[in-house]
């Protein structure tokens, strides 16, 4: 009951409500599941994601990444040089401004921005209710290759959604992969006026295009050391695991596949 009368407070609140500035006006908080190994479905990093947004610009990041960039992070690891902050699980971010995605993703200890190209969606004929929300399916293709089903709810008249997954014409609630390696869905949907802007890195590393971070990832996967200030990658007892990290980044499912 409570989550149908919130479906219904939003449908009347964005017939209204445009943006008038970079103040978001709805926060969604998503859980991902990520599987790193197909065959074990057990294994898996889970982490936590929110979506501001407005009917023009949003932002999708972590919480623990903007905290860990703008150096207010509470979260520290003990080192032989004391304590220092704890690096997030995810540091990704998506800034959209109108119709333009800017993607941030991590190659080893640099951080590259490129223009997301758009996704073509499939309205399917699937529906079912989630959070409340009167829900439909559909489906697309990335321009990697990978087939992903996103749940979206024309109730929030909102083109948005976690990562890269917009364009619908509705709020999507849920996403995930053929082979359901990757899962996000949404934990919480409130109002917000919470300021929307992109992550600070400080010095991520600005593509021309999206090609040059998938070759800069293809690298690093080779010889992760590349992208590492040319370390190599040792475990406590100084043995080489460079070879190691290599495989199991080969392993890992990323957004873009």
């Amino acid at each position: 009951m409570k989550n149908k009368l919130l479906a219904s407070l939003f449908i009347v609140s964005f017939a209204f409500l445009s943006a008038q500035n970079n103040k978001a006006i709805m926060e969604i908080n998503y859980e991902t599941k990520l599987v790193s190994d197909s065959l074990n479905k057990d294994k898996m990093t889970i982490f936590a994601s929110t979506l501001l947004c407005n009917n023009v610009e949003s932002i999708y990041f972590s919480r623990e990444a903007k905290a860990f960039y703008n150096g207010t992070s509470k979260e520290t690891i003990s080192t032989t040089a004391g304590a220092i902050p704890k690096y997030p699980k995810s540091v990704g971010s998506v800034y959209k401004s109108k119709e333009n995605l800017l993607v941030s993703l991590p190659v080893g200890k640099y951080i590259f921005t490129y223009e997301e190209p758009k996704l073509k969606w499939e309205i399917l004929n699937d529906t079912k209710d989630i959070k409340g929300f009167k829900s439909r399916l559909a489906k697309t293709t990335t321009d990697t290759g990978d087939t992903f089903f996103a749940w979206f709810t024309n109730d929030v008249t909102i083109q948005d959604g976690p990562f890269r997954f917009k364009g619908l014409s509705g709020l999507i609630l849920e996403v995930y992969n053929k082979n359901k390696t990757i899962e996000i869905y949404a934990t919480d949907i409130k109002k917000s006026d919470e300021i929307i802007e992109p992550l600070n890195y400080g010095n991520d590393v600005k593509t021309k295009s999206k090609d040059q971070f998938l070759e800069a990832r293809k690298n690093y996967t080779e010889n992760p050391s590349m992208y590492n200030g040319n370390l190599r990658v040792v475990d406590a007892n100084g043995n080489d695991k460079t070879k190691t990290m290599s495989d199991r980044l080969k392993k890992m499912n990323t957004f873009l596949d």
